[in-house]
């Protein structure tokens, strides 16, 4: 098969199966025109692949897995022990976005808590919250940079 019929086949750009080639993952052979040209066992490693990158799988995991002499089908110990890494990391992730996800909860609920207020010079301030984020402000006693003094001084002599 050709690339062209091969993208169609799996409902990926050309692009993509070149990409994989050249990261030598696939190894078409080549006609005598210059052709890709790709035989039983290269779609099946193709197949293989793309399905393990809709699993996660990164690129260069791939060519390690190949590299230690994984299969072109999805069985053996090997591959169940990097797709059970696989999940362990997935789960990893899942914790640390719901951890994120309950400290915005948090955020907004001190936000919403902070009324607004009106000061005597008619400007709308928030009211101070004890528990308020402070979200990349400069602290009050920190003294400001030599350079910062010394454009301020010379705009002012």
């Amino acid at each position: 098969m050709k690339i062209g019929d091969i993208a169609k086949l799996f409902g990926v750009a050309s692009s993509k199966v070149r990409f994989l080639e050249a990261q030598g993952l696939v190894h078409p052979t080549r006609t005598t025109s210059g052709y890709r040209y790709f035989n039983q066992v290269a779609v099946e490693r193709l197949s293989f692949i793309l399905q393990a990158q809709s699993f996660g799988f990164r690129v260069e995991e791939l060519r390690c897995y190949f590299a230690e002499g994984g299969g072109n089908t999805f069985s053996g110990d090997l591959l169940v022990d990097r797709m059970t890494t696989k999940l362990d990391e997935l789960r990893s992730y899942i914790e640390r976005a719901c951890a994120t996800r309950d400290r915005l909860i948090e955020g907004i609920s001190v936000v919403k808590a902070q009324a607004p207020t009106k000061d005597p010079a008619g400007t709308r301030q928030l009211v101070a919250h004890p528990a308020a984020v402070t979200l990349n402000r400069r602290p009050a006693e920190r003294p400001r940079s030599r350079h910062f003094r010394r454009s301020i001084v010379g705009r002012l002599g």
